[in-house]
């Protein structure tokens, strides 16, 4: 602590350009309370920099075991203490040097059993997230207060900031450092958990504002009714629980977020603690050297650095210093050191000199070695020239042949990149439309259920609409047994009348028959025709009145009946056109969504999704046209590579023949080789005899030359003579460029004007192969027979002699020019073999590739029919639902027909009922009141009958409202997050 204050005192009086950083840091310093610090000038055997460890602190200093928290400058600024705080166990300099044994182990157990540090599994989450936003925001807004009053850094202190890089290397020091593989799995997961984070805290404020509105919905309908209220309610809830599962995996999120963000800055501040280490160490180490090697680094494993700043030495540092040399220097007296001396003993002269001949010989030995190595070195010199010549040609023209070679691939591997781009877009293009396909699917399969579910609605509405209907009937049938039995009472009553004035008629019959009796028997026939006629006109009325009434039922029925079944073909023909919509997954409009499914808007759906399914065929077959134009350049390129393997196989036989003539030529000619220098070893030692002739030209020889001669004769029958060989060939043709022409044997050279060649050098192999065959059978006559017929001479035998070593030369020259050859066509056979290889390998990758590709286009050709069995299954149904529409609308016509007579029926009963009510008018008064009050009784009823289904329907459109303008707001947040969920997919 006293170092770091002289170091900051230092800092605030070093510069005018520091002093604000410098002066705010001393500030900081001298604000906390004044310590006593002990002068202790005792010698210490360690390092006094870091603190030392828990378990070493004395009993009246504090001591703290927590974690090191992430603090800024002006929260180090503004607590001076922090080193106290933050005591950790420092390691020694042997433990942090990595070349030590011990280093290892010992910072991994402080690693595992440091206090300041705890394992990830021992963390304890925090209660909510309510309270760690809190503690969050909190935190943050003490440390932007802290550092707005503390001041921008000035970054040119360079004191300051060395000071608090060593500090942040010291508390770097042991946060862990990762593998490259853990590192990797965190930064992925680290992405993951970043885009997680923000879809979640996207989704979080969604729902907020649902349950904002749903709050501010429930406010609003809390004066229309309880039921109203409750579902508000309820949705409330369900909002509010959505929201709170919202916030808790938000900071489920974020904490996992946290703690890998941490891991990651931990572990990027120990390589960097790490790596600064040791540069300082290197930078130390070299500088150490040269001062003895008691140099300190910059304090992040040594001492405290206020003892570097000490002007003073101690007397430890004296005897440590450079300029202090050992007493000691006697390297020499050690065995095996460089500079040892080993004691000579002494020799007599004799001895001396035996010693110094033997290393002349030596030395002479030496010499030689030396001049047949410098003789050798030259020799090889020479063949390595010739061979670095021959393999800088050759691998010039292999250079070519691969330079070509690569640009052939790096053209297919470019083509086959592009195709393969487009392949990939191709396919990523349909898997969009897949999924978009899907998504559609599971949206028709929602709204499928809705349907369901509105479906089974209006299901139980028609049922009740029948019980309403039968109990209206049930009422009407009433009223009309009802009318039947009023109608009766008047009957009987017309008829008791009726009975009543016939008695008094009878009595004024009895009183005129008394009077007129002529004019009552005429009365009493015109009264019996009365009654007569009046019996058969109630008959009638009753058999009108019963028959209208049952007419007028069957007819209702029959009108109810017709109804329903035109009814349930009209829901059948909706039904099936709902199955068929959600089988194909055809996409509906909002607009039809919203209101209900009817026949024109289901075709029209059908319409759109023929006229898209005709588009994704069109598409799919440019695809297919393109895939096809792809498989076929594939096909050329896979010949035009068959054909370069054929070709290179070619070549490659063409090689290994020449290889093969080549191998036998050597054979032939190293067989011939060894048989001639067989020959010429034994007439070696008599070559240079001189001959012994007469004046007259005939020779004689003594009996050693004789016998000599006699030896060598037959190899002078073998041996050719330069007229024979220039015959010879002055007669064949060359096999060979460059090989000599017919006219000149000898071929280009120069010195071979005559026609007699000199040597067998710039012969060919297979000419002289001849020659000595020729030469070898005497039996058939040659040309070259008469020449060898010539006398034996010494001379002329030490000529042939001559040239068959000259041709032995030029054999052995050419023999080696063949092996060169042919080790220059074998390495040129083995690429050639390897370029065949990758060819191959190249080629079946090609074919691998063709047939990825044509399974591609079986499985798009197997979709597209598939589609296109879709479209006809489509096309037929548009055909049958075609023919639905037209058979619904001559059902419908047919029910219009049935309406017009029902309706005609109707006004006749009206009629009828009018003249029933005419009648009844005429009957009497009682019997028209009480007809009337049962009257105005049943259209009571009636009316409030017609009330409660007007009520009711109101209620059920009310709540088809509501049901709808709720499907509505549903469908308008599932968009809302169908949009979210494409913009995170994208």
């Amino acid at each position: 602590m006293y170092g770091v204050r002289k170091l900051l005192a230092g800092a605030s009086g070093s510069g005018s350009n520091s002093a604000g950083s410098s002066s705010a840091a001393a500030a900081a310093l001298t604000s906390s309370p004044p310590q006593e610090v002990s002068l202790n000038f005792t010698q210490k055997n360690g390092p006094n920099w870091p603190p030392p460890s828990p378990g070493m602190v004395p009993p009246g200093e504090p001591m703290t075991t927590g974690p090191y928290p992430l603090s800024s400058s002006g929260s180090r600024q503004s607590t001076p203490n922090t080193r106290q705080a933050y005591a950790t166990p420092s390691p020694t300099r042997s433990q942090t040097l990595p070349n030590s044994p011990a280093s290892a182990s010992v910072s991994a157990s402080g690693r595992s059993s440091s206090p300041g540090r705890r394992p990830l599994s021992s963390r304890k989450s925090v209660a909510s997230p309510t309270s760690t936003a809190t503690s969050t925001s909190n935190s943050n807004a003490n440390l932007n207060r802290l550092s707005a009053s503390a001041g921008p850094l000035n970054t040119r202190d360079e004191l300051l900031i060395s000071l608090m890089a060593s500090e942040a290397v010291i508390d770097c020091r042991e946060f862990e450092i990762l593998g490259a593989e853990e590192v990797e799995e965190l930064k992925k997961e680290h992405q993951v958990l970043s885009s997680r984070h923000t879809a979640l805290h996207k989704k979080l404020s969604l729902e907020t504002k649902i349950r904002d509105a749903a709050l501010s919905l429930s406010r609003v309908n809390a004066s229309h009714g309880k039921a109203i209220a409750k579902q508000t309610s309820e949705q409330l809830d369900a909002a509010n629980a959505r929201v709170d599962k919202a916030q808790t995996e938000l900071w489920r999120v974020a904490e996992r977020l946290n703690e890998v963000q941490r891991r990651l800055m931990e572990h990027r501040a120990g390589v960097l603690s790490f790596s600064v280490r040791n540069m300082e160490r290197k930078m130390n180490g070299s500088s150490g050297t040269s001062n003895g090697g008691t140099s300190e680094d910059s304090g992040y494993d040594s001492s405290n650095r206020s003892t570097l700043l000490s002007p003073t030495l101690t007397p430890l540092n004296g005897l440590a210093s450079p300029t202090a040399k050992t007493p000691f220097d006697g390297h020499h007296f050690f065995a095996g050191h460089a500079e040892t001396i080993v004691p000579k003993p002494k020799l007599s002269p004799e001895a001396a000199a035996a010693k110094i001949a033997l290393l002349e010989g030596k030395l002479k030995e030496a010499k030689d070695a030396l001049a047949s190595a410098g003789k050798k070195q030259a020799e090889l010199s020479r063949e390595l020239a010739m061979m670095r010549l021959e393999k800088q040609e050759v691998e010039t023209l292999m250079e070519v042949e691969v330079q070509a070679a690569r640009e052939t691939i790096a053209g297919l591997e470019e083509g086959r990149g592009r195709e393969e781009e487009e392949r990939e877009e191709q396919l990523k293009a349909m898997e969009e439309e897949v999924s978009a396909l899907r998504r559609e699917r599971e949206e028709w399969e929602m709204d499928k259920e809705d349907w369901e579910r509105e479906r089974d609605d209006l299901l139980r509405e028609k049922e009740d609409a029948q019980v309403d209907a039968e109990e209206l009937r049930r009422k009407l049938e009433d009223v009309e047994r009802r009318r039947g039995e009023t109608e009766q009472g008047v009957q009987r009553q017309l008829e008791d009348r009726d009975r009543e004035i016939q008695d008094l008629r009878r009595e004024m019959d009895d009183m005129r028959l008394r009077w007129e009796e002529e004019r009552r028997v005429l009365e009493d026939e015109k009264l019996e025709d009365l009654a007569r006629l009046q019996e058969e006109m109630d008959a009638a009325r009753k058999e009108a009145a019963s028959a209208s009434s049952a007419e007028l039922l069957e007819r209702l029925t029959e009108q109810e009946r017709l109804q329903q079944e035109t009814r349930e073909e009209l829901e059948a023909g909706l039904a099936s056109l709902q199955t068929l919509v959600q089988t194909h997954s055809i996409v509906l409009s909002s607009r039809d969504r919203d209101s209900d499914t009817s026949l024109q808007a289901l075709l029209a759906a059908l319409s759109t999704h023929l006229a898209s399914v005709h588009t994704r065929l069109e598409a799919y077959a440019r695809s297919e046209a393109e895939w096809e134009v792809v498989r076929r350049r594939l096909e050329e390129e896979v010949r035009s590579g068959v054909e370069r393997r054929e070709e290179m196989a070619r070549e490659l036989e063409e090689v290994r023949r020449e290889r093969d003539v080549v191998r036998r030529e050597a054979e032939s000619s190293r067989a011939r080789s060894q048989s001639q220098s067989q020959l010429r070893t034994p007439g070696s030692t008599y070559s240079n005899l001189p001959p012994s002739t007469t004046a007259e030209g005939d020779t004689e020889h003594s009996p050693d030359a004789a016998r000599i001669i006699s030896i060598l004769q037959p190899l002078w029958a073998i041996l050719p003579s330069p007229e024979a060989r220039a015959a010879k060939f002055s007669n064949t043709r060359s096999f060979r460029t460059g090989s000599p022409t017919p006219g000149t044997p000898g071929g280009s050279n120069p010195s071979s004007t005559s026609g007699v060649v000199a040597s067998l050098s710039d012969l060919d192999v297979r000419s002289l192969k001849a020659l000595y065959t020729e030469t070898r059978t005497p039996a058939s006559p040659k040309p070259g027979a008469a020449a060898n017929a010539a006398p034996f001479t010494v001379e002329a035998f030490a000529q042939r002699v001559q040239a068959l070593m000259a041709d032995d030369r030029a054999l052995i020259e050419r023999l080696v020019r063949f092996a060169q050859a042919h080790d220059l066509l074998k390495k040129n056979a083995e690429r050639a073999q390897k370029l065949a290889q990758e060819g191959t390998h190249a080629l079946e990758t090609y074919q691998k590739q063709v047939r990825m590709l044509e399974e591609r286009n079986t499985s798009l050709a197997q979709k597209q029919l598939a589609l296109q069995e879709e479209l006809q299954l489509l096309h037929d149904t548009i055909e049958r639902l075609t023919a639905e529409k037209r058979d619904l609308e001559a059902l419908a016509a047919e029910q219009a027909e049935t309406c017009r007579q029902l309706t005609e029926a109707n006004n006749t009963l009206s009629a009828r009922a009018l003249t029933l009510a005419e009648e009844a008018a005429q009957a009497p008064e009682m019997v028209r009141k009480q007809l009337e009050a049962q009257i105005g009784e049943l259209k009571r009823s009636l009316g409030e009958a017609r009330e409660e289904v007007d009520a009711m329907r109101g209620s059920e459109q009310s709540q088809r409202i509501a049901l709808l303008d709720e499907l509505n707001e549903m469908q308008k947040e599932n968009g809302e997050l169908r949009s979210q969920l494409r913009a995170l997919k994208k």
